[in-house]
């Protein structure tokens, strides 16, 4: 949830790249880190300090959730110290957090100029309102001794306008600060769900959640592990949050008869096609493979819809500031047209 805001997306994205390049050279962990300080000194306080949370006894992906890497990649390698692939398992959110990291910039991108060109047009609409508007009044008061259109369109457009928007701005920024009050008062899994819920958001975060669930599933069972023995992995105590909550509901289902697949359709946060890829699995005897392929499927889906927003982000923001340059334009030419045919 916080794409825009994070800015070590590609920093950390190398560092899981050369440390998995390092323990597939035959490094210990303990020593790769270390070697890691060496070569990105800037990163070293924050290296140590992840050594020593190792040292300690805790997991590697304790110690990469205490130096702030994202929590989908802290789960990742959680459960990838359970099913074995975890030198792959490195690699692959090193990738990941890179790609996220080209998304960023592309973004970036995208609102550099359109935000510059805003905020000149910003400061063009007030330099209005303090300088001209004044004049204008003044002017068609003399001419016609009270209130006509043209004066009350130049004040609408001058006045008024850049107050609404930013009066918009302001109840947007209550809304969404209301919004994640509220959120982080919830347990991950209502958290989930309430991102679940937004008409913009939900389609990602279905893809992000099922991809997510999917990859662990494959990766565990491809292990030699049954379902059942995957969910009392995901019940384990130090699981992440997310997976206890799901786990435990799968657990209760399981006491009841239900099978994994009808207790799975009860989750709002995953999508329907993974219901009807582990149905498939579990009947060719190929669950492991599919779900791996599935997730690699949900990573694809997600690039693209990306790709497709960044596409319409640029051209509407430009209607948007177009919008208001004509509003600017008309603002001065409508009253210089109407003082020439009251002369």
């Amino acid at each position: 949830m916080a794409f825009s805001l994070r800015n070590n997306w590609r920093a950390d994205g190398e560092f899981l790249i050369r440390l998995a390049d390092l323990l597939n050279k035959g490094f210990t962990m303990e020593e790769a880190i270390s070697f890691l300080s060496i070569t990105t000194p800037k990163d070293a306080s924050r290296n140590t300090k992840m050594i020593e949370t190792l040292s300690s006894g805790a997991p590697f992906s304790e110690a990469l959730l205490q130096a702030n890497f994202p929590s989908f990649v802290c789960t990742q390698l959680h459960y990838a110290s359970k099913h074995g692939y975890f030198n792959e398992t490195v690699q692959e959110t090193g990738d990941h957090l890179m790609r996220k990291a080209e998304q960023q910039k592309a973004l970036r991108k995208i609102f550099q100029y359109p935000l510059i060109l805003f905020m000149t047009v910003i400061v063009v609409f007030f330099l209005l309102r303090i300088f001209l508007l004044p004049k204008f009044d003044m002017l068609f008061t003399q001419l016609t001794h009270g209130e006509n259109q043209t004066t009350n369109f130049t004040y609408f457009i001058l006045e008024k306008l850049p107050l609404l928007f930013l009066a918009f701005l302001g109840v947007l920024f209550m809304l969404c600060t209301i919004f994640l009050t509220k959120q982080r008062k919830k347990n991950s899994y209502e958290r989930a769900e309430l991102y679940c819920r937004i008409p913009i958001l939900k389609k990602f975060m279905c893809l992000h959640y099922s991809q997510l669930f999917a990859r662990e599933c494959g990766y565990l069972l491809k292990s030699g592990l049954s379902i059942n023995d995957m969910v009392q992995v995901f019940a384990l105590q130090d699981s992440p949050p997310l997976f206890k909550h799901i786990s435990t509901s799968i657990e209760k289902a399981f006491s009841e008869g239900t099978l994994f697949t009808k207790s799975l359709a009860s989750f709002a946060i995953f999508e329907s096609e993974l219901i009807y890829i582990i149905q498939h699995g579990e009947k060719n005897g190929q669950l492991a493979e599919e779900l791996l392929f599935y997730y690699k499927l949900c990573h694809q889906k997600s690039e693209e819809k990306i790709e497709k927003i960044f596409s319409f982000i640029q051209p509407a923001v430009f209607m948007v500031i177009g919008v208001l340059i004509v509003s600017i334009y008309l603002s001065i030419l409508f009253p210089m047209f109407s003082m020439v045919n009251s002369i």
